[in-house]
């Protein structure tokens, strides 16, 4: 029986899985090549890291997705299709399988971690596979071989090109951030911080946690480390890759050479910029975050316009967590969207689109009620960041000259995707309720005077890439078309060209050079977590403009702790050391900053502190295309001059 062969691929998977383990430690071994002559081909392990390590990973990325995947499958009916089971699955695996490992972990005492945690993750596909076993061979894959092999080469081919990014790559704060979530997922069972966790408590929530899912069950296989983190990006991108195939098919309903090839470079390309551009900090971009979230939002988003526009709520309202639970870019998507439609349709059927958009309400509800709830028990704190207040202020000040913003969203998808928007005779109604969900979102975050970056706009990237290859010329004349978006491609990949391919790494050399004296709770030391980089925070200050920036080296506090607090290599020799303030200092010690509940971090060298201080040298790998000024990401109030930024609330007479 076919069926059976599900079986043996799930043997398969766990078999590579199990084999491979343990391959983060071997790939944080050779973090030296990140700084050596040729970090993107190491011919002396070529084997290991540019074949084994990436089957292992795709690998894990199939069997973490396989539990939901097999029980969408097992449960399909027969007008569903392929991309129904793909969203379906990837919902129930990025909830579900690291939920049931927390509550198996807090019931046996078991650590789901490694061995334990692969088995559980067979046992889990097994209801699913009983399902397929007792009902006939389904039809979703029938015409479905390109989709197939574009899901497995495009997370391999964006995994090859960027293998130091993945490999070694200093984490920023932001993917330190998510390290120490998706740690604490595992150990506490729950996500969120507890109230008392200092800056970490904003991140995640309920409205803000999907990629913890996911990035957790991927720490779970191979322990905590760069890599294992920053996999998660892989099995993001290949879903959203085939459902986003459902969206440009042929009319005769076939997956064409021409689209996968020409969606798959889209793709690519995205991940590329993505990887290297948008971030708050000011020397590069961390695969791990933001990068490995937009696949999530876009997921969400079109999962919603699927089962919309086929009437099956049910379905709807559960995808859409994958957007409504990532980012609040998620409910503005599907605002545009129900609002595009509703005029397209000339208001009709109204009650479909009302219905829509009570669900998304429900939805962001339910969310909110379960921050709410949270903070009343005390599990967690709750941060103002994205509150309605937060959002007014921020959409206080407007500007409409940093052009710039528009190479933001038109880059990273090629170029001419982006200008098709334009050929309006030449699109149906869904491009065209595309077309206008995105002029919409562009516009939306492009008056914004401030604290915009171009990750914002990456939930937009794609809705271009389905216009354009659902225009009426492309689909009539596909090669062409193909010719066309390649050449685009070339010009985004040279205007996306970061300054320097190399890995960032002097995060980790810093952070490595950091002793920690005081004895922490081998568990999770929240207190340790909380103290700690506010001590490196103290000793090397943010800056909040470009000219400050010139003058000094700005260090990622939470990311400088990860190292610190990690393996250090042979031969390394501590500058800096966190200790009690009670402990007397040795001749020629200093402390710097400020004392936090009665612990300091002290320099043995000041002249090396000296030097770290005023490295501002430190490689910068953002393309100049995505480049923001500090004082544009954090400045605040009205201005006149060169960049003129209105008060909104001041010219309606309202301050």
């Amino acid at each position: 029986m076919k069926q059976f062969r599900y079986l043996v691929l799930l043997a398969i998977l766990v078999c590579i899985v199990w084999s491979g383990q343990d391959i983060a430690g071997p790939i944080a071994a050779k973090a030296a090549f990140a700084d050596g002559p040729s970090p993107y081909f190491i011919a002396s392990d070529a084997l290991f890291l540019y074949v084994w390590v990436p089957l292992v990973a795709v690998s894990a990325s199939v069997l973490i997705l396989a539990p939901g995947l097999l029980l969408a499958l097992g449960i399909a009916q027969p007008e569903d299709r392929f991309e129904h089971v793909l969203l379906k699955g990837f919902t129930l695996s990025l909830f579900g399988v690291s939920t049931l490992a927390a509550i198996v972990q807090a019931i046996s005492g078991i650590q789901m971690a490694g061995t334990a945690f692969i088995l559980l993750t067979a046992l889990l596909c097994l209801p699913g596979i009983g399902l397929i076993l007792g009902k006939p061979a389904p039809e979703l894959f029938r015409g479905r071989r390109w989709d197939v092999a574009g899901m497995v080469m495009l997370p391999l081919l964006a995994l090859l090109l960027l293998t130091p990014k993945f490999y070694w790559e200093s984490l920023n704060d932001d993917g330190a951030h998510s390290l120490l979530s998706a740690t604490l997922f595992i150990t506490r069972g729950l996500p969120f911080w507890p109230p008392d966790s200092g800056p970490l408590t904003s991140y995640p929530n309920p409205k803000m946690m999907t990629e913890v899912f996911l990035q957790s069950s991927f720490i779970r296989v191979f322990g905590s480390s760069e890599a294992a983190l920053r996999f998660a990006y892989l099995p993001g991108v290949s879903v959203l890759f085939g459902v986003t195939l459902a969206f440009i098919r042929a009319p005769d309903n076939r997956t064409t050479v021409w689209s996968v090839c020409g969606l798959g470079g889209g793709l690519l390309l995205f991940s590329f910029a993505m990887a290297f551009n948008p971030s708050y900090n000011p020397y590069f971009a961390d695969i791990a975050m933001p990068m490995t979230r937009e696949p999530l939002i876009l997921l969400g988003v079109l999962g919603y316009i699927l089962f919309f526009r086929d009437k099956k709520f049910g379905w709807m309202a559960g995808v859409s967590t994958l957007a409504l639970c990532t980012a609040p870019n998620g409910i503005l998507l599907i605002g545009f969207f129900l609002m595009a439609h509703l005029l397209l349709g000339r208001f009709q059927p109204i009650k479909q689109v009302i219905l829509g958009g009570l669900i998304a309400l429900a939805v962001l509800m339910l969310t909110s009620l379960a921050m709410a709830v949270l903070e009343k028990t005390g599990l967690t704190g709750v941060s103002g960041e994205f509150s309605t207040g937060a959002i007014l202020r921020r959409l206080r000040y407007v500007t409409i000259f940093d052009t710039h913003r528009f190479l933001f969203w038109l880059l990273p998808c090629g170029i001419f995707p982006g200008l098709t928007l334009l050929a309006w005779r030449w699109q149906d109604t869904l491009s065209r309720t595309l077309t206008l969900m995105t002029v919409a979102y562009v516009l939306f975050f492009y008056v914004q005077a401030y604290r915009i970056l171009p990750h914002h706009f990456a939930p937009v990237i794609l809705l271009p890439l389905i216009v354009f290859w659902r225009l009426r010329p492309v689909q009539a004349a596909p090669a062409p078309a193909f010719a066309l978006a390649l050449a685009g491609l070339a010009c985004g990949a040279w205007l996306s060209w970061p300054e320097t391919l190399r890995p960032f790494t002097v995060t980790r050399d810093l952070g490595q050079r950091i002793a920690i004296e005081i004895e922490a709770d081998p568990f999770f030391d929240l207190d340790e977590i909380r103290v700690t980089p506010t001590l490196i925070r103290n000793a090397f200050p943010p800056v909040w403009s470009d000219a400050e920036l010139q003058d000094q080296y700005v260090a990622g506090s939470v990311s400088v702790y990860i190292y610190a607090r990690g393996p250090v290599p042979a031969g390394v020799t501590p500058n800096y050391f966190v200790r009690m303030e009670s402990e007397p200092l040795a001749a020629g010690e200093t402390v710097l900053g400020d004392a936090l509940d009665g612990r300091v971090l002290v320099t043995n060298h000041l002249p090396a502190y000296e030097a770290d201080f005023r490295n501002a040298n430190a490689p910068v790998s953002i393309a100049p295309a995505y480049q923001v000024p500090l004082e544009t990401i954090f400045g605040r109030g009205a201005q006149s001059g060169s960049r003129q930024v209105w008060d909104i609330a001041k010219l309606l007479g309202l301050r």
